[in-house]
């Protein structure tokens, strides 16, 4: 092996421990963060519930950070390897607590949304253009689309049928805390893998679980997952990406 090759071993191996690291420590940061919103909206005891056994979680973010190192971490400074294990760690938690709950506390989107915009004006993710208008766009374009098929099925049912609303205002943000991150450009593939993610739970479901259209999902944890995906493609990745 060259010193060269060493050299670039080395790195990866700091950056990777550096994102691992951080990863972790923003997830535990996020869980503690939140707490007091999990327990206004769900009670001391079931917020305690929905944030314990955390450990197949915090896996999920540290095994997709250190997969994006070892795939391009050699073009990444140690900046981008922070913001990076903070993204995925704060997304997995993100998921964990949306499909235990169906509920995507305020302070952990909006959090993720002001991280974003200030990462990017700092220079260290995606321009803040990208970040201003992936967050814009990721908020109010799934809203507009909601706020349609929501009165499409209110005319088909009925006025007075009880009617879950296809979307959450938790969704909304956090598709808008990823087009903060990620940007605009790479926002309609994150939103493509995750439509196409639930596509298939939902058909899994209908064919063996005896699912029905009215069966409620969650569409966080699609998105955390698809976002993860993106992640190393997207101008975050800088000369990594698309």
């Amino acid at each position: 092996m060259s010193l060269e090759d060493l050299n670039l071993s080395s790195l990866l191996l700091v950056h990777g421990l550096v994102g691992g690291l951080t990863c972790l420590l923003g997830f535990e940061a996020g869980r503690w963060f939140v707490r007091k919103e999990m327990q206004h909206w769900l009670g001391t005891r079931r917020a305690r519930l929905v944030l314990a056994r955390s450990g197949p979680w915090r896996l999920v973010g540290l095994c997709a950070c250190l997969g994006f190192f070892v795939l391009f971490g050699e073009q990444l400074g140690p900046i981008q390897a922070l913001a990076m294990g903070l993204f995925t760690g704060l997304l997995s938690l993100a998921a964990m607590i949306d499909l235990r709950s169906r509920l995507l506390p305020d302070r952990l989107t909006l959090g993720l949304v002001v991280l974003g915009l200030c990462l990017a004006g700092a220079g260290v993710t995606v321009s803040l253009t990208e970040a201003l208008v992936g967050g814009l766009v990721g908020y109010l374009l799934p809203w507009a689309l909601a706020k349609v098929s929501d009165r499409r099925r209110r005319s088909r049912l009925g006025k007075d049928a009880t009617m879950e609303p296809s979307m959450g205002r938790g969704d909304f943000a956090l598709i808008a805390a990823i087009g903060s991150w990620l940007g605009f450009s790479s926002l309609a593939f994150v939103l493509l893998f995750a439509s196409l993610g639930m596509l298939s739970l939902a058909l899994w479901g209908f064919l063996r679980r005896g699912w029905r259209l009215s069966t409620a999902l969650p569409f966080g944890p699609a998105l955390c997952l698809a976002a993860m995906l993106v992640a190393p493609f997207s101008p975050m990745a800088g000369p990594a990406g698309l």
